[in-house]
């Protein structure tokens, strides 16, 4: 019997013997998550690192744009985003990046608003050709509330529109002769962009319009297999298409926007400061740009000039030919922007139509 309540006891010692144990365990497993919270803390105080691809080279307007931007961001953030920008289209062209950030492969980018009209057609009003005169225009329409509502429209394919970044008046470039009235672009292979628009404006005027990639645009000119293309000065410059375009005539036919935009998924994981930071930065860029490009557009026409480009303006006879034949690709695009969309832009920069 004594044997008996000896082993009892033995048998409860043991029990409560484990049970402290296991107590002991549980402390220790919770005491052991204590680095692992520290570390999510720590995860979470970590620098965030921001993709931005753009088409051209760093030393074109949208380059110092994007660099700009950089330092502006790095700065606000007191170094806690970096911005790592990759030019030269490495990321792709305008239309793959755009793709790139609706699957959240790459953060930002900023692209004209042509290839956006691919993706969504309330951006084809800003292609329209001979539609903007000036910058005071141009300053009007970008800031209007139509801008901000087009904008807006992004959100609908995965990403955020964050503010309009200037490309700058379009300008034509040919091997040929020189370009003053519309008779003198008759019968020229004028590259443009893949867009109906500028294609229409140009086939209309008599000129072969010939859409191709922009990465293929120099050795097409150098080897004759088109005539001209069709951009801003700074892209004509940076890309050293007036190496083997003689002349240049500042036609400022297409004004376009470029359009600093992230991706909706990089939105969604970073916190609201971040991205108050991240579209503060993108407006002071805005509100720099029409100065960064003046600057840089005149030193690089005067290098230009000094290196045997030929640079003239339409004359008011071409500019009135231009301008008719620009009214008549209006009246045709006329259901596909929206009538009530063209009425607000006209509005907006003072004309009718």
């Amino acid at each position: 019997m004594f044997k008996s309540k000896i082993f009892v006891m033995f048998i409860v010692t043991l029990l409560v013997a484990g049970l402290v144990l296991s107590g002991c365990g549980n402390s220790s497993s919770s005491s052991s998550q204590t680095p692992a919270t520290q570390t999510e803390k720590k995860d979470e105080g970590q620098k965030l690192v921001i993709k931005l691809g753009i088409g051209s080279a760093l030393t074109s307007q949208l380059g110092e744009y994007a660099v700009k931007f950089k330092e502006i961001l790095e700065s606000k953030s007191n170094g806690q985003i970096e911005v790592q920008i990759f030019p030269n289209g490495q990321m792709g062209n305008d239309k793959s990046m755009m793709e790139s950030l609706q699957m959240g492969t790459l953060d930002m980018t900023a692209p004209s608003t042509a290839p956006i009209a691919n993706f969504i057609k309330d951006f084809l009003y800003f292609d329209l050709p001979m539609l903007v005169d000036d910058d005071a225009a141009a300053k009007k329409l970008l800031t209007s509330d139509l801008a901000k509502e087009t904008l807006k429209k992004l959100d609908s394919i995965g990403i955020v529109g964050l503010d309009y970044w200037v490309n700058g008046f379009r300008n034509i470039t040919n091997s040929k002769r020189p370009v003053k009235t519309a008779a003198d672009i008759k019968g020229l292979k004028i590259r443009t962009m893949q867009n109906p628009i500028h294609i229409d404006f140009f086939n209309a005027l008599g000129a072969n319009a010939t859409p191709m990639a922009f990465n293929e645009v120099f050795n097409a000119l150098e080897q004759k297999v088109i005539d001209g293309q069709e951009n801003p000065i700074s892209l004509i410059y940076t890309s050293g298409f007036h190496e083997v375009n003689k002349y240049v005539t500042l036609s400022r036919h297409v004004f376009t926007p470029y359009v600093a935009m992230i991706s909706k998924k990089t939105w969604e994981k970073i916190t609201p400061e971040q991205q108050k930071l991240i579209q503060e930065a993108a407006t002071e860029v805005a509100n720099q740009c029409f100065d960064i490009l003046n600057a840089q557009e005149s030193k690089f026409l005067e290098d230009m000039k000094s290196k045997g480009n030929v640079i003239d303006e339409l004359s008011p006879e071409g500019r009135t030919q231009l301008q008719n034949t620009a009214k008549e690709i209006w009246k045709k695009y006329e259901s596909e922007i929206g009538k009530d969309t063209m009425q607000k832009v006209m509005s907006i920069i003072g004309k009718s139509y």
